[in-house]
């Protein structure tokens, strides 16, 4: 006798089985009725790395045209070829021309990701291509892309009109057309755009790019940005006022931030407010990674006292939403730690907004004893007495 089971519970089933593509083609071998709804998560996700992959995708999707309306995340995934005389990578990219035909028929995808790709170098054809791709992507992925200009830069943005999410690792060019992009050339880009859905809820910009440029965009955009995450990593000193900026125009809608300042903060900035958290109110995850105490040293400050700009913004924040906030130290010795404002920030901490929520420390000391990590637990539990009494007090030694 065989046994039907309800369309519901295989459906159910399969839906378990997601992330399991071995399960997922045994299901998809077992009945006709089940191939629908195991493709759709076999084809969800496609990554291609090479011009072999790419010519075996291209070919499935012509003989089986239903696949191409299961793909949801497209990545194009470039390698190097070792390097060349000058030490720079050689680029293995060539095989993305190949992929215009197959980026017309994929029009369902929301997740696009490149990597180690020279846009500037893909025929206009395969530009066209993928720029009708972009109507539809909602999460954009770019790492180690390399473009001609800055403008190239903004055109490619600006092409996105839904966009909400931008991960921007590693990107470049090797011409600085615009100078650094001017305000007026900044509104004439984004007045072009098709700009008026897009609404970033996520943004991470790391130092290798430029940050200030994509954060100038965004400053500039005809569509009013209400962040809910950022993560930061920012070099350009000259430029810290635009992260106040981006701060500010956030507002009430970001609800985690990460900064990392690799290069230090000057005192101007420090002196001056520029990274202010109090439009912030809705602030639930604060992180301050890589407070390098060699590189902070080497700025000089009135107060002598190491990272007076993470005081500042923890003495700023308003927000009664907060639940963590994240320190990722990096000292020689344990003494170094001695040389924190450690008063004026268990004074801040034991604020009443801050009430119950948990702070960790991350610390890495380069030169440990024996008794290294006892030490550095207990001087910061010692000195955040008041703290530890309205609150959670993490400690970990990496």
């Amino acid at each position: 006798m065989t046994v039907m089971l309800p369309p519901e519970l295989v459906d159910e089933t399969i839906d378990h089985l997601w992330d399991d593509p071995v399960s997922l083609k045994a299901c998809s071998l077992t009945c006709r009725s089940w191939v629908p709804s195991s493709r759709l998560h076999l084809f969800r996700t496609v990554r291609l790395r090479n011009g072999t992959e790419c010519t075996r995708f291209e070919t499935l999707v012509t003989n089986t045209p239903a696949i191409a309306r299961c793909v949801r995340q497209l990545t194009l995934s470039a390698e190097y070829r070792g390097v060349d005389g000058q030490g720079q990578p050689v680029h293995d990219d060539e095989w993305i021309d190949t992929a215009a035909e197959l980026a017309r028929k994929l029009e369902r995808v929301t997740t696009l990701g490149l990597s180690r790709v020279r846009w500037y170098a893909l025929q206009p054809e395969t530009q066209r291509a993928f720029k009708g791709l972009f109507k539809n992507v909602k999460t954009l992925f770019l790492f180690e892309v390399r473009f001609d200009t800055s403008k190239d830069v903004l055109d490619f943005l600006s092409a996105f009109p839904v966009l909400a999410s931008l991960y921007f690792h590693g990107v470049s060019w090797h011409n600085d057309l615009l100078g650094h992009a001017t305000l007026d050339d900044l509104k004439k880009l984004t007045g072009k755009a098709e700009h008026g859905r897009m609404q970033l809820s996520y943004l991470f910009l790391d130092s290798r790019s430029s940050p200030t440029l994509v954060t100038e965009w965004l400053l500039n955009h005809p569509t009013e940005q209400r962040l809910r995450t950022i993560q930061l990593c920012w070099r350009e000193l000259e430029s810290m006022k635009s992260v106040g900026d981006l701060l500010h125009a956030s507002g009430a809608s970001l609800e985690r931030l990460q900064v990392e300042f690799p290069s230090g903060v000057p005192e101007g900035v420090v002196l001056e407010d520029q990274l202010s958290l109090a439009q912030n109110t809705g602030l639930r995850s604060l992180h301050f990674g890589g407070l390098s105490v060699r590189v902070d040293t080497a700025r000089t400050f009135l107060a002598r006292r190491l990272f007076p700009w993470v005081l500042g913004m923890l003495s700023q924040l308003r927000s009664t939403r907060l639940e963590e906030i994240t320190f990722e130290l990096e000292i020689t010795t344990v003494h170094d730690l001695d040389r924190l404002d450690w008063e004026r920030m268990d004074a801040i901490l034991s604020r009443l907004e801050f009430l119950g929520i948990e702070v960790t420390f991350y610390v890495a000391c380069a030169k440990t004893t024996a008794t290294t990590d006892k030490d550095i637990k207990s001087l910061i539990r010692e000195r955040l007495t008041g703290f530890s009494e309205k609150g959670t007090l993490r400690v970990s030694c990496i």
